[in-house]
């Protein structure tokens, strides 16, 4: 239920009686807020600390606005994430080796739900796209960018939609961690035990194999930290 605000941080509390309306009226994607106008006379505030409430909102990726229309509900993504991941990778020293360590935990996981829950389909779907990874193992920019949809799909066939957010969320910054490692890897030699990692992956997937599936994962996580660290 919407309320009259109090005097202090007037943006703030319009913001979260904003959500809760949001949560308590089970509005989904699509679905409009009260005009700005409402809003105002409701809260007894003024139409800028309505916009401002609006805007922040919107900066969570929660709402979106649209110029002479009410603001609407967005869809669930991982994408008030996107930014922060990729941004992190580039200013911290740190991130890098960081960030694989928590692929390594998420990845793990979505490799064992795909294993027992995807479909058959879904699984040498995997194998299609391994396929036209081998065929752009000499472009840098095509091989990261097939990398982060081959581990997207890994994480679809979860069935678990966090986690599907999740991945998404974190695809910009696995992109560039993806191409940061390709720099390092000169030789065809090297890009062909990359490769063979991710076929001995989709193989042991196939076969819901979930330890040979793991040992394929972790050799080419194992690979990916000794890069790092040179």
């Amino acid at each position: 239920m919407l309320t009259r605000l109090k005097s202090l941080t007037l943006v703030d509390q319009a913001s979260n009686q904003l959500l809760s309306y949001i949560e308590a009226n089970d509005l989904q994607a699509g679905d409009s807020l009260p005009s700005i106008a409402q809003l105002s006379e409701t809260f007894g505030a003024s139409r800028a600390v309505i916009r401002e409430s609006l805007k922040s909102l919107e900066a969570q990726g929660i709402i979106e606005i649209c110029n002479g229309r009410k603001a609407k509900v967005k869809p669930i993504s991982g994408e008030p994430l996107f930014n922060y991941f990729r941004r992190f990778l580039k200013v911290d020293g740190n991130a890098a080796w960081e960030f694989t360590e928590i692929r390594v935990a998420l990845e793990q996981q979505c490799i064992n739900l795909a294993i027992a829950r995807g479909s058959d389909a879904e699984l040498r779907s995997l194998n299609t796209l391994v396929n036209e990874m081998r065929k752009n193992m000499d472009s840098e920019q095509d091989f990261a960018e097939l990398d982060v949809q081959f581990h997207l799909m890994i994480a679809h066939a979860t069935h678990n939609r966090t986690m599907v957010h999740l991945l998404e969320s974190l695809r910009g910054a696995i992109c560039d961690s993806i191409r940061e490692g390709l720099k390092k890897r000169l030789t065809h030699e090297q890009m062909e035990k990359v490769q063979l990692d991710h076929e001995k992956l989709v193989a042991a997937m196939i076969q819901r194999d979930p330890l040979g599936a793991q040992e394929a994962l972790s050799k080419h996580f194992d690979e990916l930290t000794d890069l790092q660290r040179h």
